[in-house]
């Protein structure tokens, strides 16, 4: 069966900028494993490089709303690359708290299995985004 969207939402107990913060900050996002290698612009490239260096992920920034919005979108491995997915991030503040949707609009088959898997990867990765944030 093909899965086309995954899409999750989670309360967290900081404002828009603390959380966004995790996304933008190196020092922050280093504790979870890596950093965002981007000038995050528009148009320009984006990417997920480890803490040992390796380049997990590569995409392109297709907007930025500080601290509101982050969309990019993922290419595979290929050359040419192809697009397989875009993610989209918002940042909604609600009394002194935080809101953050996350999206993924998928452009490849993948099967019960990997859907559910990469549903459960959103769920561990939105978890440290909250964590992280918390502690600012």
């Amino acid at each position: 069966m093909l899965h086309r969207i995954i899409d999750k939402k989670l309360e967290i107990n900081a404002l828009p900028g603390q959380v966004w913060k995790v996304f933008t900050d190196c020092e922050i996002t280093r504790q979870m494993g890596g950093e965002y290698v981007t000038d995050w612009n528009a148009g320009n490239a984006f990417g997920w490089k480890g803490n040992d260096g390796n380049m997990y992920t590569n995409g392109k920034i297709l907007k930025v709303v500080p601290e509101k919005l982050l969309r990019h979108s993922l290419f595979n491995g290929e050359k040419p690359p192809k697009e397989i997915s875009i993610i989209t991030y918002e940042f909604l503040e609600c009394g002194g708290k935080t809101l953050l949707a996350a999206r993924e609009e998928i452009h490849h088959a993948m099967t019960d299995k990997q859907y559910e898997e990469a549903s459960q990867g959103w769920d561990y990765a939105l978890n440290a985004v909250k964590d992280l944030a918390e502690k600012l």
